[in-house]
C-alpha cells in the first residue's frame, strides 16, 4: 500500500531583501543548544549571582571568562565546563577580561580594588588600589597589553602600567559614573568611554596633563550609557544607553577640528582644542541613533555573519538579543529570545560559541555544530564516561545525547555509532481527516483562526483535485456554511487566491441556490460576496480606463519626440 501523502502548502515566493533576511535568520538559529551534543552541559548553567560580563580569549583555544558575584570562572569552549575558578575578590567582582596571548586576567571590584591574575595559576600578579569607589570596566590594552584601562564610579577613566602598575593617565572630565571605556584598536592611544552623565567621550592619552584634561571630543547620547563598542578600524563606535543605541563617527568628530592641529584617529593631537569648553558637545556626528529594544540595552558585542561580514549584537533587559547590519543601515537582521534579562553578551572569535548571561544567574550557551570542522580545525573526539553510560540507562545525571533509557549505552560500546530511533511526523488534524475521506471536517479544521489561508487553500485545491469538494460543501446548515462564505468574501479579492475563491464559490451557489431565502444569515452573507465582487469589478474597469488614457498620453510623447 502506498503511503499516505501530506497536504503540501505552497510557499510564496520570497523578494531578494526576504531571502537575504531568511537566509541570515537560519545562520543564526545554526547557535544551537549545547545539551544537543554528545556529553555536553544542559543549555543554563546556573550561578549564585548575575552575570555581569563574558569575555572570549582572542588567542586559540579561545577560553572565556565569566563574572559572577565574587568570582571569576574560565570556561573551556571544548566541553563548555569550568576549568579554572578565580575566588580572590571579597566584594563583587566586574569586568573580567583575558589578555591577547590568553595567559592573563583583570578584573576590578565594588570596593575600587584591581587585581591581575595568572590563569593557569591562579595567582595575583598585580594589585591597584587607585580608585576610590566601585570598578566597573577593565580592559588589557591592545596587542602586547602592557597596559590596563580602568571605570570607575568616581568619575574617572585610568591607565596603569601592567610591569609596574604604575598610573599613567587618570581623565576625569566625566561628571558622573564611568560605566564603561575601550581603547581604540588602531591606535591605542585613545580611549573611547561612556558615563551616567549621558555622554561619550574620546580621550587622547598623548595629550599633556599640563595642556588639557585629554578630552578631545563629546557626544550627548541622552541618556546614561552603559556600553560602548569600538569598530576595529578607529572610525566608527556604538553607544547604548536606555533603550537607545547611537553610532558616532569618531574620524568626522576628530578631523572636524583644525587642519593644522594633525589631529586624527592616527596620530597627533590639538592642545589648543583639547579642553572641555572647546570640544564639540552636540550630536553632531551620531550617524544613526536606534531604538529596537523595549527596556535598557545591557551588553553589545562584535560577531560575524556567515559571509564574513560584521554584525553587532544588542542584548537587553527586555529578554531579547538584536542582530544589526552595520551595512544595511543598521537593519535588524535577526532577533533571538531569552528566558530573562539579558546582562552580559560574548561571540567567540571563531564563531562557534554565543554565551548569554542572565540576571537570574542562569548562563546561556550555545555552538554551532561543525565550525572547526569547516575550519580546517579537527574535532576533538569525545570519550564516554561512566557517568554519562548510567545516564544514557535512565539511572540519572546528564542526559546521554538525548537517548531513551538503554540507547546511551548501546551507542557507548559502538563507538562512532550513532544509534537513534526514527520518528514519524505526526499527521496534522487535516491530514488524517483527508485520510479517512472525511473531507467535510477536513475543510473545517482549516478554517480556524490560528491557520493560514494559504493552508486552507491548499486543502481546497487538494478536494479539487479529489473531486471532493462538493462533498464538503454539501448538506451544510446555516452556522457551519458561514465559516466558508466569511473565509471566501475576505479573501476573494486577493490576487493570490482570487481564481481558486471563484471556483469554491461557483460550487457553493450551485449547491445552495435552491435554499436561498430559508436563512437570513446565508443570504446575506450571499449579498455580501456579490457586492464586493461588483466593487472588484468596477475597479478593475476603473483601471482598464486610466491604462488606455495612459497609453494614449505615451504614445502621443512617443510621436512627439520622433518628429
Amino acid at each position: 500500500m502506498a503511503e499516505f501523502s501530506r497536504l503540501v502548502v505552497p510557499k510564496a515566493p520570497r523578494t531578494v531583501v526576504e531571502g537575504q533576511q531568511q537566509k541570515e535568520s537560519t545562520f543564526w538559529r545554526s547557535y544551537r543548544s549545547v545539551a544537543t551534543h554528545r556529553l555536553q552541559s544542559p543549555v543554563f548553567l546556573k550561578s549564585y549571582a548575575p552575570i555581569t560580563h563574558i569575555h572570549f580569549s582572542p588567542s586559540s583555544p579561545h577560553r572565556y571568562v565569566v563574572t559572577s558575584g565574587t568570582r571569576l570562572q574560565i570556561y573551556s569552549p571544548k566541553t563548555n565546563r569550568v576549568v579554572k575558578t578565580i575566588s580572590r575578590f571579597k566584594e563583587t567582582a566586574a569586568g573580567g577580561e583575558i589578555r591577547t596571548d590568553g595567559k592573563l586576567c583583570v578584573a576590578g571590584d565594588e570596593g575600587g580594588l584591581v587585581q591581575v591574575f595568572d590563569i593557569n595559576s591562579r595567582a595575583i600578579l598585580r594589585t591597584i588600589r587607585a580608585h576610590k569607589q566601585a570598578v566597573h570596566t577593565t580592559k588589557f590594552s591592545p596587542g602586547a597589553g602592557t597596559q590596563i584601562l580602568t571605570t570607575s564610579s568616581d568619575t574617572t577613566v585610568r591607565l596603569f602600567d601592567l610591569a609596574t602598575s604604575a598610573e599613567l593617565r587618570t581623565f576625569s572630565s566625566h561628571t558622573d559614573y564611568v560605566r564603561t571605556a575601550s581603547f581604540v584598536p588602531s591606535n591605542p592611544s585613545l580611549v573611547f568611554s561612556g558615563g551616567y552623565d549621558s555622554t561619550v567621550r574620546l580621550w587622547d592619552a598623548r595629550v599633556p596633563d599640563s595642556e588639557g584634561s585629554g578630552c578631545v571630543w563629546v557626544g550627548r547620547h541622552g541618556k546614561p550609557v552603559d556600553q560602548i563598542l569600538v569598530g576595529e578600524q578607529g572610525t566608527m563606535a556604538v553607544s547604548a544607553g536606555g533603550p537607545i543605541m547611537r553610532v558616532w563617527d569618531l574620524l568626522g568628530a576628530s578631523t572636524s577640528r583644525s587642519a593644522g592641529a594633525g589631529d586624527s584617529l592616527d596620530g597627533g593631537y590639538d592642545a589648543a582644542a583639547s579642553t572641555d569648553d572647546e570640544v564639540d558637545t552636540g550630536t553632531t556626528y551620531c550617524l544613526k541613533a536606534l531604538s529596537n529594544h523595549q527596556k535598557a540595552i545591557t551588553s553589545l558585542c562584535w560577531a560575524e555573519a556567515e559571509n564574513g561580514e560584521k554584525r553587532v549584537l544588542s542584548g537587553g533587559l527586555d529578554g531579547l538579543v538584536k542582530v544589526y547590519d552595520p551595512q544595511e543601515n543598521w537593519r535588524v537582521r535577526h532577533t533571538m529570545r531569552y528566558g530573562g534579562q539579558v546582562m552580559s553578551l560574548a561571540v567567540s572569535p571563531n564563531n562557534s560559541h554565543l554565551v548569554a548571561g542572565l540576571s537570574d544567574g542562569s548562563l546561556s550557551i550555545r555552538t554551532r555544530v561543525g565550525v572547526g570542522r569547516k575550519a580546517g580545525v579537527p574535532v576533538e573526539k569525545v570519550t564516554p564516561t561512566w557517568d554519562a553510560m548510567l545516564a544514557g540507562m535512565g539511572f540519572g545525571g546528564v542526559s546521554y545525547s538525548g537517548k531513551q533509557a538503554g540507547e546511551g549505552l548501546k551507542a557507548t560500546f559502538e563507538g562512532e555509532t550513532k544509534v537513534t530511533k526514527e520518528r514519524r511526523k505526526k499527521l496534522t488534524d487535516w491530514d488524517r481527516m483527508l485520510k479517512n475521506f472525511r473531507y467535510g471536517d477536513a475543510l473545517d479544521s482549516v478554517l480556524r483562526k490560528d491557520v493560514t489561508p494559504a493552508t486552507t487553500f491548499a486543502l481546497m485545491e487538494e478536494l479539487i483535485r479529489r473531486d471532493g469538494l462538493p462533498i464538503a460543501l454539501a448538506n451544510r446548515h446555516d452556522v457551519s456554511l458561514e465559516p466558508v462564505l466569511s473565509f471566501l468574501i475576505k479573501h476573494v479579492t486577493d490576487a493570490r487566491y482570487c481564481t481558486l475563491a471563484a471556483d469554491v464559490a461557483s460550487v457553493l451557489i450551485d449547491i445552495y441556490t435552491p435554499t436561498l431565502g430559508l436563512s437570513p444569515l446565508i443570504d446575506t452573507l450571499f449579498s455580501r460576496l456579490r457586492r464586493k465582487l461588483n466593487e472588484e469589478l468596477a475597479f478593475h474597469r476603473e483601471l482598464t480606463q486610466v491604462q488606455g488614457a495612459l497609453d494614449m498620453v505615451f504614445a502621443t510623447s512617443s510621436m512627439v519626440s520622433r518628429a
